[in-house]
């Protein structure tokens, strides 16, 4: 009987432990499968949110500024490299005729750019771009905007042979410690700089990464007009067809803002002992620059009929920015306290210009939200660096810009 007993019990015992190992053993699962699952929807969500863009592309042109000619806005849309929040349909240069849409006219399949570099211009005579499809050799086009047809201007010098296998095969000492020639290692480059009706500037950039050479040449044939060899210590801005040589004022290349100063034939344009900010790349109508010095500040507008205008900075409080220059008016946003119910009061961004001429200062509109302007006094349009809206400038009967009209919103 004992043994019946301790039979039975061992075996109650082995029952107990199979059951609390089997409900261990599920749990356990059902823990590895909430993890899995959780990690599975992340993933599902992650992918929903970085391929949104790219399953449901935009079909505007984006934030980035344009150019205005004849009424007419030129700008790229998409990004060579486009992010995910980037991805826009049509990618490359596009017309935008107010009331009438939009249309591509240079495909970025067709002809690759990299649109963070000067790489565009408009004027009478076509569209002019620069195509990096081979990096060896950029070419720049030019393209009739009546016939549609494209025309090849110039050529960058390809590499005459391309040592960069060879230095691959090099070692570290014999490249970099020995003499080795770096400039194989780069690509020539061409920057559209300016755009005039009848020639053209490009900075010609050598296969050293540090050599480059100034060339104008004619809008229409492409025939080069002048070549000469760019200062190592400086570079030049361009205001319609005025060059303007900016000169760093400090060795520190990584000063910022660097102080440089402005020289148009060999002559400072700003104040006595004041230096200027390198000029703002964004303005439109004219080339633009910050300046401090003997307890002032203001800016300074070169406009490309040969205006040189000192801007007042504004009142820190207000935040002053210009924008743009058009038809002897300069826009610019400024930040104004307006008083709201219940005495509050609350700041509110005004778009205002000021006449070269006289001073005088005129409201526009207020609310605006942009971070750039392009205009030439009849059309306008604002980008807040994502998107791009047209307007119409209106005017009283004394010329003054006194309201925007909406066109079209998001371009």
């Amino acid at each position: 009987m004992k043994g019946e007993k301790l039979y039975e019990l061992l075996d109650h015992l082995d029952d107990n432990l199979v059951l609390e190992s089997a409900e261990i053993k599920r749990a356990t699962w059902r823990r590895r499968l909430a993890v899995l699952l959780s990690v599975i929807a992340v993933i599902f969500v992650v992918w929903l949110v970085t391929t949104d863009a790219v399953r449901h592309p935009r079909q505007d042109v984006g934030g980035q500024t344009g150019a205005l000619q004849d009424g007419v806005y030129y700008v790229y849309a998409g990004s060579g490299m486009p992010l995910p929040t980037e991805s826009r349909v049509p990618q490359g240069l596009v017309r935008y005729t107010p009331g009438q849409g939009k249309e591509l006219l240079v495909a970025y399949d067709d002809h690759p750019m990299d649109p963070l570099l000067p790489a565009w211009g408009v004027n009478r005579h076509g569209l002019y771009f620069v195509d990096t499809g081979d990096p060896a050799a950029p070419k720049l086009f030019r393209k009739d905007l009546a016939t549609g047809e494209e025309t090849l201007l110039f050529t960058a010098h390809p590499r005459p042979t391309d040592r960069r296998d060879v230095h691959r095969q090099q070692s570290f000492r014999e490249l970099f410690l020995e003499g080795g020639l770096l400039e194989d290692l780069y690509d020539p480059a061409l920057f559209l700089d300016q755009v005039g009706e009848d020639t053209l500037t490009l900075t010609y950039r050598y296969p050293d990464g540090a050599t480059s050479d100034t060339l104008v040449l004619d809008s229409r044939t492409g025939e080069e007009l002048s070549r000469t060899r760019d200062p190592e210590d400086r570079w030049r801005a361009y205001a319609g067809d005025r060059a303007i040589d900016v000169i760093p004022r400090t060795q520190d290349p990584e000063a910022v803002p660097r102080p440089v100063d402005l020289q148009e034939n060999g002559t400072s344009l700003l104040p006595p002992g004041a230096v200027a900010e390198a000029p703002a790349q964004a303005f439109w109508g004219g080339l633009l620059a910050r300046y401090t010095g003997q307890g002032t500040e203001g800016c300074l507008l070169l406009t490309p009929d040969g205006g040189t205008y000192d801007l007042p900075a504004g009142p820190e409080e207000e935040g002053r920015t210009y924008l743009a220059a058009a038809r002897g008016w300069v826009y610019y946003l400024a930040t104004v306290s307006r008083e709201r119910e219940h005495g509050a009061v609350l700041p509110l961004q005004v778009l205002q210009a000021r006449n070269l001429a006289t001073g005088e200062a005129v409201t526009v509109a207020e609310g605006v939200l942009c971070t750039a302007m392009v205009t030439d006094g009849a059309w306008c349009f604002l980008t807040n660096g994502s998107t791009t809206d047209c307007y119409s400038l209106t005017t009283d009967d004394q010329g003054r810009p006194c309201g925007l009209t909406l066109v079209e919103q998001t371009i």
